[in-house]
C-alpha cells in the first residue's frame, strides 16, 4: 500500500448517501469552512452544508465568488470553492484569471445543461471546456453519478498537488440536481497531505545543499531572494 493510501481516510465505506450529502461531508473532512456561490447551484448540497456547520456565503456576483474563494485559499492554504449555474459559468472563469496567476487553489463548480440541450443553441447555454482551459490545471464534466466520487477526489488532489491553481467540474444539469439527489454506497475518502499546502516537502540533494553553502561562504557580500515556498507551512487557523 502506497503512503497515500495509507494515510486516506475512509467512513461509512458502505453506507448508501446523496451526492448532495457526499459532496458536503467531502468538503468538510478537507477543513472547508466556507462555500461562495450564486444562485441557483447545489440548492440541496447547501443544505447539508449548512447541516455540517459550513458557512454559505452569497456573493453579488459569479466573479465575486471567483474572488473570495481566491483569498481563503490564499489566506487558509487550503481549497477554496466557488459554485454558479450554468449561465454563470462564463463569469466564474473570468474571475479564475488571478488564483491560476497566484498558483491558488481554487475549485469552481458550475452546472452545465443536459445533454439533449448540448449542441442545439439553448437558451445560455455555451461550451464551457474552452471557457476554462486557459485558467485551470484541471477541467472536466462530470456526466454521471458514479463519476462524481473519482473527479472531485481527483479535483483536489490537481489543485493542492504541484504548483496549486485551480480546477473546474461542469456538473450535469443546469443545477447539478441530477448528481445531487442520486445515491449511491460511495465512501467519503479524505486524502490528508491534500487538506493543506504545501502537501508535500521535497527534499534537495545533499550535495545541492553542500554547493550552495561553498557558495556562501566565499561570497563577500551574500544574498538569498527566497520565495513564497519558503515560508510555507501547514495552517493553524480556527475554523
Amino acid at each position: 500500500m502506497s503512503p497515500l493510501n495509507q494515510r486516506a481516510k475512509s467512513k461509512d465505506a458502505a453506507k448508501k448517501i446523496t451526492g448532495a450529502r457526499f459532496i458536503a461531508e467531502t468538503f468538510k473532512g478537507y477543513g472547508i469552512t466556507h462555500v461562495f456561490f450564486v444562485e441557483a447551484i447545489l440548492r440541496y448540497t447547501l443544505m447539508e452544508l449548512e447541516a455540517l456547520g459550513i458557512r454559505r456565503v452569497l456573493a453579488h456576483s459569479e466573479k465575486a465568488a471567483a474572488y473570495m474563494a481566491d483569498g481563503y485559499a490564499r489566506a487558509g492554504r487550503r481549497p477554496g470553492i466557488c459554485m454558479s449555474q450554468s449561465v454563470g459559468a462564463a463569469n466564474i472563469a473570468s474571475g479564475l484569471q488571478d488564483p491560476f496567476l497566484g498558483a491558488s487553489p481554487v475549485i469552481a463548480l458550475t452546472g452545465r445543461a443536459l445533454p439533449i440541450a448540448q449542441h442545439r443553441h439553448a437558451y445560455q447555454e455555451v461550451n464551457h471546456t474552452p471557457l476554462f482551459a486557459a485558467v485551470t490545471k484541471f477541467n472536466a464534466v462530470v456526466e454521471a453519478p458514479p463519476q462524481l466520487p473519482y473527479l472531485l477526489r481527483q479535483a483536489v488532489r490537481e489543485a493542492m498537488s504541484g504548483t496549486p491553481g485551480p480546477v473546474h467540474l461542469d456538473l450535469i444539469d443546469l443545477r447539478g440536481e441530477t448528481l445531487e439527489l442520486a445515491e449511491g454506497e460511495w465512501p467519503v475518502v479524505i486524502e490528508e497531505p491534500f487538506t493543506h499546502l504545501p502537501p508535500y516537502r521535497p527534499e534537495p540533494e545533499a550535495g545541492r545543499i553542500d554547493q550552495a553553502v561553498q557558495i556562501l561562504k566565499a561570497a563577500e557580500r551574500p544574498v538569498i531572494v527566497a520565495g513564497g515556498g519558503a515560508t510555507l507551512r501547514k495552517p493553524r487557523l480556527r475554523s
